[in-house]
């Protein structure tokens, strides 16, 4: 054990004396000084804050991380890892080498600590941390993070205030520590929160899209209101599923499911974009209000593209479902033969209350823009289904562990509709509609009983009798 110490002494002898220059030690000074990084913190904390959902990265990394789970992140990493070496300095109870009488005659000693105990480092723990934690949340940073933790942990022993195994033992327990605050937090990155579900109507969701595969062929066409928007089918049979997918989600989600459905079925798939995402010429989503143009623009193309009616059903999740009942039951001549339903709501503020309680969903109310917010009161799928054509089918999928329109909404709105067929499907350990759950077996198979149901099973003849 004392060889160890030696060896710990002289290593720590070697960076504080050997490589000891003027210039590196005014650098370690400022990078050891807590104090120096305070405006670059509050600089980093207000760019997440404001622009962490736009910042750009080809792996849209970035886009896709909530900031505000971030930043709880790294002030759970700080408390965990100042908590935890605290703990350790009282009681291993080693003396600093600047503050060691023996030891501080051998060093030249630059800095005065007000701390006598030495392992391990804080500076290093709690840099470590940080680091290790931005780097797993935030990979393209990760390089800088590393680097910023291996300087301030040399600046401790340049300084002679720590001895390596100090330094060594911070970064053990900083990284210990942001990979545990990772693996407590990186469930909820992907969520957008309160404050980012408001802005989703007053910013546009940088998302980086790119095309699903070689199998799809880009489509253009306009929307209702005038919007050139650009899709992408998958040609299969005569029977066309038209996908619209939910609030901040992307039309990209069901690609794969597309794959599996064409090869189950036969079917052919749209991909629809919608505003507010997807390269959409609109920048900011309405909740339903105005994707309606988005949808029946798409209709359009389908029919114009030589689908009949009689063959296209609408697949709508979340948000998409809500609009897609509204959409069809003012679709006239472009009536498809049914919609499927797929974890929608039957108000806005209603599921906002399902997800966030009551007083998150009037903290939403507050945080979002007037217009929004209007436009949502009076946007009621279940107005709609009373209108909707006889001859369309609807067909609910819900899942039993779904948080924002639980099965109950599935009900609701399966007893306003105005359809000769309509059936509710409750999927047992499914939550809400999400790209992780959009292709497990489960729900593929639902969904494709759903499809059969409405196209298999139509008369063309009686079909056109209804519209």
């Amino acid at each position: 054990m004392n060889s160890f110490l030696t060896h710990d002494l002289n290593l720590l002898k070697f960076v504080n004396l050997q490589m000891a220059h003027p210039l590196l030690t005014r650098v370690m000074l400022i990078i050891t000084d807590k104090h120096n990084w305070y405006p670059f913190i509050v600089i980093a904390v207000l760019v997440l804050l404001f622009l962490g959902r736009k910042l750009p990265h080809p792996g849209n990394r970035f886009v896709r991380v909530n900031p505000r789970v971030f930043i709880l992140g790294l002030i759970l990493c700080i408390a965990l890892t100042d908590q935890v070496a605290t703990f350790l300095k009282h009681n291993v109870n080693r003396t600093r080498p600047n503050r060691d009488e023996v030891v501080s005659t051998q060093l030249d000693c630059r800095l005065r600590t007000g701390g006598r105990r030495s392992f391990p480092s804080n500076h290093a723990a709690n840099s470590a941390g940080l680091a290790v934690f931005t780097a797993i949340v935030y990979p393209p940073v990760a390089i800088p993070a590393i680097l910023f933790t291996l300087l301030v942990g040399f600046s401790r022993v340049y300084l002679a205030v720590h001895y390596p195994t100090d330094v060594l033992a911070g970064w053990l327990i900083g990284a210990l520590a942001g990979f545990s605050v990772w693996l407590l937090l990186h469930k909820k990155f992907k969520r957008p929160g309160i404050t980012g579900f408001a802005n989703m109507f007053r910013f546009r969701q940088n998302q980086l899209t790119s095309a699903p595969g070689d199998l799809w062929t880009e489509k253009v066409w306009k929307s209702l209101d005038g919007y050139m928007t650009k899709g992408y089918l998958l040609k299969g049979n005569d029977k066309l599923v038209v996908f619209i997918h939910g609030m901040g989600g992307s039309f990209l989600s069901r690609a794969e499911l597309a794959l599996k459905l064409r090869e189950l079925n036969g079917y052919s798939f749209l991909l629809v974009p919608l505003r507010g995402s997807d390269g959409h010429p609109a920048k900011t989503v309405t909740g339903g209000v105005g994707e309606v143009h988005d949808i029946l623009g798409a209709l359009r193309f389908a029919v114009d593209s030589g689908f009949d009616n009689c063959n296209i059903v609408v697949y709508g999740t979340s948000m998409g479902g809500s609009s897609a009942i509204k959409a069809c039951s003012l679709a006239g001549e472009l009536l498809p033969a049914g919609i499927v339903v797929h974890g929608s709501y039957s108000s806005f503020f209603t599921a906002a209350k399902y997800r966030t309680g009551r007083a998150g969903a009037l903290l939403l109310r507050l945080l979002m823009p007037g217009w929004a917010v209007r436009n949502l009161d009076g946007f009621k799928p279940v107005f709609w289904l009373k209108y909707l054509n006889k001859g369309c089918r609807v067909e609910y999928i819900y899942g039993d562990k779904d948080r924002v329109s639980p099965p109950e909404e599935g009900k609701l709105l399966a007893e306003h509709t105005n359809s000769e067929v309509c059936n509710v499907t409750i999927l047992p350990g499914v939550g809400h509609p999400v790209r992780r759950n959009a292709s497990e077996s489960g729900f593929v198979s639902a969904l494709s009983d759903s499809l059969n149901r409405i196209l298999e099973k139509r008369n063309k003849g009686d079909f056109y009798e209804h519209i």
